[in-house]
Order: C-alpha cells, then sequence, then structure tokens
C-alpha cells in the first residue's frame, strides 16, 4: 500500500507538500500542485481517512443505532439519514443493536474512536445509558422517533405517541370496541414501552381496562406495523376473520400497510422526513461544535383502512 512519503519521492517534494496538496491548501505553486497530483494518479496513494480523522479531530461520518434493521421503518430511517449524510459529505456507520445495553454501549464507544461528527439514534433500551455517553464526549446526538429531552443537550424529533394512542383508542371506541389489547415486540425498547402505557392511559380515561389478546379481545393494537401484520396472520391462523372477528391496529404505516392485500389501520410516520432532518440537526450541530439543544414533533394521523370495523354483535 502507497504512502505520504511515496507520493513525496515520487514528485521530488516534501512530505509537508504532500499533505497541502491533499488538503488543497492555497500555498502550494501550480506546477508543483500538479506534479504532486500525478505522482498520486501513478502509484494510486489513496489518503487514509482514519488517520486525518485522529488529526482533524472528526472524521466526516455520522453514525446511526438503529434497534432492529428487519423493521421497514428502522430500515427507510437509516436509508434516509444515508442519502441525506451523503448529501452532505458525509459517510455513515450503522450499528444494530437489537436494543441490547451491552451492544448499545460497544457500538458507542466504536463511534467514540472513530470520532463520528454526530451520532442518530433510532431507538435504545430501557434506562440506557448510551446517550449521555455520547454527549459527554461532545458528540451531538439527535434521537429520532423517541425521547422525552430529560438532557437538554439531546436534539429530538419525536411522535406524540400519548396523542396517536389517544386517537387510536377513540376510533376504535367509537366503534363500539371495549376489550382491546395491545401487543409489544420482544425488544425492551423505550419507545415501545411509552405506546403501551400511552395505550393503557387512554384506556382507563374510559373505563377500560387492558386484556390480553386471547382473552375475548374484539381489538388488538400492536407496537408496529410488522407486529400487526404479524398479528393478522396469527388470528387467521386460528380461524378468525379480520376484521370480522377482530379488529388490528398497527404504527408506522410502512410502505407494505397499504398493500391491497392487507390494508392496514395505522398511525402514520414519516421515517424519511425524520432521517433527513436528524442528520440536518446532528451536521449543523457538528459544524457550530455545540450540542443539538432542539425539540421537534411529527404531526402523526390516523390511518384507517381495512383491518377495522365494528365488533361482532
Amino acid at each position: 500500500m502507497s504512502t505520504l512519503i511515496d507520493v513525496a519521492r515520487r514528485a521530488g517534494v516534501s512530505k509537508s507538500t504532500v499533505s497541502n496538496v491533499i488538503r488543497r491548501a492555497s500555498l502550494v505553486a501550480e506546477p508543483t500542485r500538479r506534479r504532486v497530483e500525478r505522482a498520486i494518479a501513478d502509484i494510486g496513494y489513496h489518503p487514509n481517512a482514519i488517520a486525518r480523522a485522529l488529526k482533524a479531530r472528526t472524521s466526516s461520518a455520522i453514525g446511526i443505532l438503529v434497534p432492529d434493521l428487519a423493521n421497514p421503518s428502522y430500515a427507510e430511517l437509516a436509508v434516509s439519514v444515508e442519502r441525506a449524510a451523503s448529501a452532505l459529505g458525509y459517510a455513515v456507520l450503522t450499528a444494530h443493536t437489537e436494543c441490547a445495553p451491552q451492544t448499545e454501549e460497544e457500538a458507542g464507544r466504536a463511534l467514540i474512536e472513530r470520532r463520528v461528527d454526530g451520532v442518530v439514534l433510532a431507538g435504545v433500551s430501557l434506562g440506557s445509558t448510551l446517550p449521555g455517553m455520547l454527549l459527554d464526549r461532545k458528540i451531538p446526538v439527535v434521537l429520532a422517533s423517541f425521547g422525552e429531552p430529560d438532557d437538554s443537550r439531546l436534539g429530538v424529533i419525536d411522535h406524540d405517541d400519548a396523542a396517536a394512542m389517544e386517537v387510536i383508542v377513540e376510533h376504535l371506541y367509537g366503534l363500539g370496541h371495549r376489550r382491546l389489547a395491545f401487543v409489544s415486540q420482544h425488544l425492551r425498547e423505550y419507545g415501545g414501552e411509552r405506546r403501551r402505557l400511552g395505550f393503557v392511559r387512554a384506556l382507563s380515561r374510559r373505563g377500560l381496562a387492558l386484556v390480553e389478546m386471547d382473552d375475548g379481545a374484539t381489538a388488538v393494537v400492536a407496537h408496529n406495523d410488522m407486529l400487526a401484520i404479524a398479528t393478522i396472520d396469527r388470528l387467521e391462523r386460528q380461524g378468525l376473520r379480520v376484521p370480522v372477528d377482530v379488529s388490528v391496529v398497527g404504527y408506522d404505516d410502512v410502505p407494505l400497510a397499504a398493500h391491497c392485500r392487507i390494508r392496514l389501520t395505522t398511525v402514520h410516520s414519516d421515517a424519511v422526513e425524520m432521517g433527513r432532518r436528524a442528520v440536518e440537526l446532528a451536521v449543523n450541530a457538528a459544524r457550530d461544535g455545540r450540542h443539538v439543544g432542539h425539540r421537534e414533533m411529527q404531526n402523526n394521523p390516523l390511518v384507517v383502512r381495512s383491518t377495522t370495523q365494528r365488533p361482532p354483535a
């Protein structure tokens, strides 16, 4: 592998001159610049991005930590982050954590070692110390799709899960449902617990209590669309019809939710815009040498499709 010294020898200049050419410093004479650039091309030299990051204390990279890349909503968010970052000249380092505290910590330390300019967190485990660990090292952090800002340094782009659960329960209650269940994912994720609690509170305000899905529930609300689709499959394998026997509601409005064979009633969220905005906030903070310190909420309307109707008489 060629080095900076190899380029300097071939061009007949000092190592510092080669460095100045790579950094596009204006103090290098044009004939010298052309000679160095020919030498770089001749020997196929590629500057070491990690070494540059160590010197500059920056990497021109954004990290994103995702609980579940198999979930289309998180995948959409991750792709959006990558596209937005690339448009601004940043690479993206992605970690799949499954909301495991040890994995989160290891991924966080890896991003710190690589001197990323900012980090987007798409979900963390209950009681996670990861946001604080990154913030304490002066790395701008944006929570995308969750997070009460208990630390004023955080950037937050959030759903109003409590309001969304209120709308869901009002929709089902208005149809006549009184026995409602909630299906959670296996991950012990902060956002999932918040949605469940919001659902329970919305029930309580109407004098209702949470029931189990197999305990005569006439409607099931799922933490996300993929769980809702899996719930529909489970119910129909048991001989129940959706929505004739049981209504089902999801959350996220992933592209599959609108499929003509599914037509899932769900809460809409815009993962693409959330990813773009998260990168914008993180990059602006990094360039200004500050934390994000900003919170904004997405509008998340209920999209009523074909998986909800009045309960059986």
